[in-house]
């Protein structure tokens, strides 16, 4: 048996075939870059916990309809909170070892710059070749918790421990070359969207560890 669509129905169809018809309408209309242009992309992940990452960002400035320079500044921070002893897991008796942590922080900072050719494709389709050299530099720092005595009067005496902290910190400075490819499909002369693909060169150098504590003493005993 067929049923008769509901108004609800008919409405969304409606809709849905006006948001349709407008977009194809635009992306036909388009129209693709042009010399003496200027603009900013962002990163976009539909399907990801954040749809729009600014953690990357391009300017490109069009030098003539087919030629671009093009520079990219990136940046992240995480920080990575876990565990590595839980509370007695040392000590069961009275006093309970406490929970002991690992604290790492890593901190990046990217910049990139090229140039891009692009092709005449589609209508509303840009496709490129582009070259980038690209400068990297991280930094990471791990802090470690240990639980133990900060004087030689107090070695087995677990009612007298402290916890105190150990760091370690490491830079390192990559410096790369890449030959990428990419296009942009444009739905209108100020929106478009698109996609970047390549393969790349790298070297990496790592600085010197730097070994810190905040009980020199305590230290110097547990190792």
């Amino acid at each position: 048996r067929k049923f008769p669509e509901t108004q609800h129905n008919i409405m969304k169809k409606l809709m849905f075939t006006l948001a349709l018809s407008a977009l194809v309408t635009m992306g036909v209309q388009a129209q693709k870059q042009m010399g003496d242009e200027a603009n900013i992309e962002v990163g976009f992940t539909p399907f990801g916990d954040n749809p729009i990452n600014g953690s990357n960002i391009k300017f490109r400035y069009f030098a003539d309809d087919n030629l671009a320079l093009r520079i990219s500044l990136g940046a992240s921070r995480s920080n990575d909170l876990h565990a590595w002893y839980q509370d007695g897991e040392i000590n069961e008796a009275d006093p309970v070892s406490p929970q002991l942590n690992i604290n790492t922080l890593d901190r990046s900072l990217r910049l990139a710059a090229g140039f891009e050719k692009h092709f005449d494709g589609m209508d509303n389709l840009s496709p490129y070749f582009a070259v980038e050299a690209a400068f990297t530099s991280t930094k990471r720092q791990d802090t470690q918790e240990f639980w133990g005595p900060q004087d030689i009067n107090d070695a087995g005496q677990p009612d007298q421990y402290i916890v105190w902290n150990l760091g370690n910190e490491q830079s390192s400075r990559t410096i790369g070359f890449n030959i990428l490819f990419g296009a942009d499909y444009y739905f209108s002369d100020a929106i478009y969207i698109g996609f970047e693909a390549g393969l790349g060169l790298s070297n990496t150098k790592f600085g010197n560890h730097s070994i810190t504590t905040d009980n020199l003493t305590a230290f110097n005993m547990y190792f």
